[in-house]
């Protein structure tokens, strides 16, 4: 059984939004959309379907073991994604339609998830502080043995 504590954490609610809203709006893009939001739609229904799946089932981890650069693509999964979205908004400004409303929704939701994980992921540009105080103000920063 799945625990639900780990099914209403704010990465899953914004996971399983844009999974639903990716699925109305890939059935919805198929009579009022064109092809450049059928994919966006279809792609992001089953890529954020994947993330949530192991979120859910704890795989997390285990996926992170074996491909270290998974968080790296998730979040570059989640900027080319919302850069996508923002076109598309884009250019339902000038050809308004029903669909349009899934984009900007979509587009939110990819904002705020990758709000978050950009917030938690480690920053690789920071250099490792000084070991001692001394070798701080001998402006070593790696420290002495």
């Amino acid at each position: 059984m799945v625990c639900c504590a780990v099914c209403l954490c704010c990465t899953s609610l914004v996971t399983v939004a844009l999974k639903g809203v990716g699925l109305l709006g890939a059935v919805i893009s198929i009579v009022l959309g064109n092809g450049f939001e059928s994919f966006i739609y279809w792609s992001t229904f089953f890529i954020s379907g994947f993330f949530l799946f192991t979120h859910v089932t704890n795989l997390t981890q285990v996926l992170e073991s074996k491909v270290p650069a998974i968080a790296k693509i998730h979040l570059g999964y989640l900027a080319i994604w919302t850069v996508m979205l923002a076109i598309a908004c884009i250019y339902r400004f000038v050809a308004w339609n029903f669909i349009s409303i899934f984009s900007w929704v979509l587009l939110f939701a990819f904002l705020i998830d990758l709000f978050f994980k950009y917030r938690s992921s480690p920053s690789s540009t920071a250099a490792p502080g000084p070991a001692t105080p001394a070798a701080a103000e001998a402006g070593n920063s790696y420290g002495t043995v």
